[in-house]
């Protein structure tokens, strides 16, 4: 039994059950809302849900598809796997790449959390497909307002923590804070908050690469203060998506409370890793002898044009001992 509130009213969901609330706030969508209510249905309906994404991701949208079908994408938790019987929150569950494996191969107890309700649908017909539902528990809502009576062994945010502040006033750093302060209360005394996000600092961004979030260049690459200038001269817009060095991100978090934090770096990102390394030497000694992952555009998957400089670069930088923070992503493991 799942216990919470919402908006300060108690509700509570038996496993596999969903819950949605009365009134649907604003939500990212990555595709259109009809478009996914189809995907719903054909799963609905029987059919393979990763053959119902490729009927209409595959050729339209490719980037899309390999991002919600890719294995790859819970790499991290299967190298860091969650204890047996773990109570796990995932934050933004999207399309259930990191919720359904868990619920499927570590036999943890998974809450998907996430607002969209399309998505969410999606995420409860493939459980149920793959016949982890019971496994499940099912949640449409904005991790703000909601207040859990347990605690979690592990809360996942991953590809979240840049879009918090996106959907919520406030200075965006000071609503990144209050999320990862929240995170933190829910966590049981020995549980840890892993968290998935692109490296502002990342080598591609510095040689011109778009960024994941605003699909513009040398932007997002600057401190804040800079970048809120350049996007609203180029916009007229006030930059709400933020991305952060590895050292910014450490501060996010001791200000949030935590007191123990892991970083790794993820080549070629977090979204389809392929290699997840610990941040410091083994990453420098990986890096410097030339073993490189080609690297894509984050907003399209496309490959990019300058693998031959992003190569030449870290083995530079590697030499230096400081190539693993300018990995393209970071992962973090963070507790206390």
């Amino acid at each position: 039994m799942l216990k919470f509130s919402h908006h300060g009213k108690s509700l509570s969901l038996k496993p596999g059950e969903a819950w949605t609330p009365p009134v649907e706030i604003p939500t990212y969508h990555d595709a259109p809302a009809i478009e996914m209510q189809e995907v719903v249905s054909a799963v609905h309906a029987g059919q393979p849900w990763r053959k119902v994404v490729a009927s209409h991701y595959a050729k339209k949208n490719p980037w899309l598809y390999e991002t919600v079908t890719s294995t790859k994408r819970d790499l991290f938790f299967r190298q860091h796997p969650p204890k047996a019987g773990a109570k796990v929150l995932d934050i933004g569950s999207g399309w259930g790449q990191i919720a359904l494996p868990l619920a499927r191969e570590t036999k943890a107890e998974v809450v998907a959390l996430e607002p969209t309700p399309e998505r969410l649908a999606f995420i409860k017909a493939a459980a149920s497909q793959e016949r982890v539902e019971k496994s499940m528990y099912f949640l449409q809502a904005d991790f703000f307002d909601v207040n859990f009576a347990s605690n979690f062994d592990l809360i996942t945010c991953v590809g979240v923590l840049e879009w918090v502040p996106k959907f919520r006033a406030g200075s965006p750093r000071d609503v990144q804070i209050d999320f990862l302060s929240l995170a933190r209360k829910a966590l049981a005394p020995e549980g840890k908050l892993v968290i998935g996000i692109e490296n502002r600092l990342g080598l591609k961004y510095l040689l011109g690469t778009p960024d994941d979030h605003i699909n513009a260049a040398n932007i997002s690459v600057f401190d804040e203060t800079l970048a809120q200038e350049k996007w609203l001269k180029q916009s007229n817009q006030s930059l709400r998506s933020f991305t952060f060095t590895r050292a910014e991100l450490e501060n996010l978090l001791r200000e949030a409370g935590f007191k123990h934090m892991d970083f790794y770096a993820a080549f070629p990102d977090y979204k389809v890793p392929e290699q997840i390394l610990p941040v410091g030497k083994e990453t420098n000694e990986h890096l410097a002898k030339g073993v490189f992952i080609p690297e894509h555009n984050g907003v399209t998957g496309q490959p990019l044009a300058i693998q031959d400089e992003l190569k030449s670069h870290y083995r530079s930088l590697a030499q230096l001992g400081i190539a693993s923070d300018f990995a393209p992503s970071f992962f973090v493991s963070a507790s206390g």
